[in-house]
């Protein structure tokens, strides 16, 4: 991945974004360009390894033939910055660390993160049967069978999976590292950009690792007038839980630079690489690249509009135009599938107006009404970026005072992405995943701009920045341990042992189940292996479809309104129970396409059996740990595999 996306990302970088710290950006810059420009040739002419190694060939080569006159600019980096980098991917093994396997004494155990890379299941799903990608979480008769999901990210990985052989789960512990590390070299490279001293890379590695205080802030008193921690955080907490969204908001801040360079005279080049990594944002992740972007772009390019001379404002708005087009032609198959999935659920607009509630309820009603909105901003914010909210506040102000124009698009994109966060939420299931992401852009400008200010300790305002940066550092550090120890170590579970045994179990499952047919087992096996209950031996072991993986994916993932969804639980739950009522396995079989059931020791179904005395299905192994039936006759209108590995 960083040889193949450097390399593509290279002649980009340099060509659009020469000065300071331009590399640095190659590796961001290639994973846009690549999997964007990848996937609508993939999808026509299929993701055979002979299709995926052509389509990555030809990438490679395009960039060696644009790399002719760039040779004055590919030196080798100073010493102290090819430390820095050195350190960063170190810094990203942390977060990537989270999505691997733990050995214990008792089993295997995995870090609560691993809840959110049950997406694992989509890796191996396009690697088996290309794109568009089949919904692998869930399925029933009349509802759309494509996957509604923003899976670019998770078919970058499906590339390199079949390019070098490897598992969905390795690709996603290779690219959330890859994530991380082109993360932190775009920061780096801003700061750098910036006119930052030298300083600056290591303070980006430090202030990026840094948590939130929230952990020493509950032994204080006062601390029961905030809400518990939800899923935001900082950057060692987002790189973990939610890569997507953070590669996401790298395309969202190379796609501001890109507008502004658009504005400064880049031509069409800019445009092109503007639309394209617009397309690349959207399709990472709708609520960053969708909804932040959306405000951001439309502040950005009017601000840049109304600045530039009325002789170029019409050349300016054509490009922009050229450029939403083509962006909006490449993620229509998206938006389709989206609006299709969308239609079928129900449940009104997926986005609703409505303040972060940041005060608990012991604060009267009718007070956190009025203070919920400054405290977002004086509370809130303070407390989950203790090391770098303040403090990059400081820093833009002081690169405000100095280039404005230069600046101010990016303390746009700043404003418009905690705003967003702030003052929007996602009502597509119980947690508010676009408030928690879309902070994502904004953390990746505070970050360098803290930096580029302290890296400056020869003024007042920079001092001050140094001063709050450090205490927020020292306060935030036993929080920041404690995510570092969950990456690296995990905590114990009950399930070790099961886990430790559930490679033998999906290798039996595999032998009896082809790659178009779909797998039913208890949803709630090993529930306790992660923090909310979902099928996770069969995404990260599986490598084939499943009928229902569980509610928590359902809510996500299947095309079914809440009444629709609840009563699939219900049925799961009966069945792998023991306690099937009649129709129930009939249900499995032909309203949810199960083709194979499993069923294991834990099951309350493994002593009372409802697949063995009918006629439906059939034993086909059984064994002291497992026992497998498959369907006796599977409709002719199956879906059969689009292509095969």
């Amino acid at each position: 991945m960083v040889l193949v996306w450097t390399w593509i990302g290279v002649p980009v970088a340099t060509r659009l974004f020469a000065g300071p710290g331009a590399l640095l950006l190659a590796p961001a810059l290639g994973f846009a360009v690549h999997v964007v420009v990848a996937l609508p040739v993939l999808r026509l002419i299929g993701m055979g390894k002979g299709a995926v190694v052509g389509v990555t060939a030809a990438c490679v080569v395009a960039a060696l033939l644009a790399m002719p006159g760039l040779k004055p600019v590919l030196r080798w980096p100073p010493v102290s910055l090819t430390v820095a980098v050195v350190l960063a991917a170190l810094l990203a093994w942390v977060p990537a660390a989270s999505v691997l396997p733990k050995a214990t004494s008792d089993g295997v155990t995995l870090a609560a993160s691993i809840f959110d890379h049950s997406k694992i299941a989509m890796i191996d799903g396009m690697t088996r049967s290309g794109v568009p990608a089949l919904n692998p979480f869930v399925h029933e008769a009349g509802t759309p069978d494509r996957l509604s999901y923003y899976y670019l990210w998770h078919f970058g990985a499906a590339v390199f999976a079949v390019l070098t052989g490897a598992s969905g789960w390795e690709a996603d512990a290779a690219l959330t590292w890859f994530t991380g590390f082109a993360s932190l070299l775009l920061m780096i490279g801003l700061a750098l950009r910036l006119g930052a001293g030298r300083a600056a890379p290591f303070l980006v590695l430090v202030l990026a690792a840094s948590a939130s205080v929230r952990s020493l802030l509950d032994a204080l008193p006062f601390a029961s007038l905030l809400k518990r921690a939800s899923g935001l955080g900082g950057w060692l907490f987002q790189a973990a839980w939610a890569p997507q969204h953070l590669a996401s908001a790298t395309c969202v801040v190379l796609a501001c630079l890109a507008l502004v360079r658009m504005a400064e005279g880049g031509g069409w080049l800019a445009a092109l690489l503007f639309g394209l990594l617009a397309a690349a944002g959207y399709q990472t992740s709708i609520w960053v690249g969708g909804v932040t972007f959306a405000v951001a772009a439309f502040v950005i390019a009017l601000f840049l509009l109304l600045s530039l001379e009325p002789q170029r404002r019409a050349g300016f708005a054509v490009r922009v135009g050229a450029a939403g087009a083509l962006a909006l032609v490449l993620s229509l198959p998206f938006l389709l599938d989206q609006a299709s999935v969308a239609a079928a659920r129900g449940g009104g607009f997926p986005v609703a107006l409505s303040a972060v509630e940041v005060l608990d309820a012991s604060v009267p009603a009718t007070l956190r009404a009025w203070l919920d909105v400054p405290a977002y901003w004086l509370a809130y914010l303070p407390v989950e970026f203790a090391s770098f909210y303040v403090a990059g506040l400081i820093g833009l102000w002081m690169l405000m005072k100095e280039r404005r124009a230069a600046v101010m698009p990016l303390a746009l994109l700043v404003a418009a992405s905690l705003a967003v966060a702030g003052m929007l939420r996602s009502t597509v299931a119980w947690n508010n995943d676009l408030g928690w992401r879309a902070v994502l852009p904004a953390l990746l400008l505070l970050v360098p701009f803290a930096a580029a200010a302290i890296s400056r300790g020869s003024t007042v305002m920079a001092r001050v920045a140094g001063i709050v940066a450090a205490a927020g550092m020292i306060l935030a550090l036993p929080y920041t341990l404690e995510l570092a120890r969950e990456d690296l170590f995990a905590s114990p579970t009950p399930s070790e042992r099961a886990f430790a045994d559930a490679p033998a179990l999906w290798q039996a499952v595999q032998r009896h189940a082809s790659t178009d047919e779909r797998v039913a087992n208890n949803p709630a096996f090993l529930a306790d292996a992660t923090p909310w209950p979902i099928n996770i031996s069969w995404a990260l072991l599986g490598n084939r479809l499943s009928c229902y993986g569980g509610d928590d994916l359902a809510i996500a993932f299947a095309a079914a309104p809440a009444p629709s969804r609840a009563a699939t639980r219900d049925l799961f739950d009966r069945v792998f129970a023991g306690t099937a009522k009649p129709g129930d396995v009939r249900a499995m079989a032909e309203r949810y396409g199960c083709d194979v059931v499993v069923l294991v020791p834990q099951d309350g179904a493994w002593a009372r059996d409802p697949f063995s005395a009918g006629d439906l299905y059939r034993p086909v192994e059984t064994q002291d740990g497992w026992r497998i039936y498959r369907r006796v006759q599977r409709p002719a209108n199956q879906l059969k595999p689009r292509s095969s590995q």
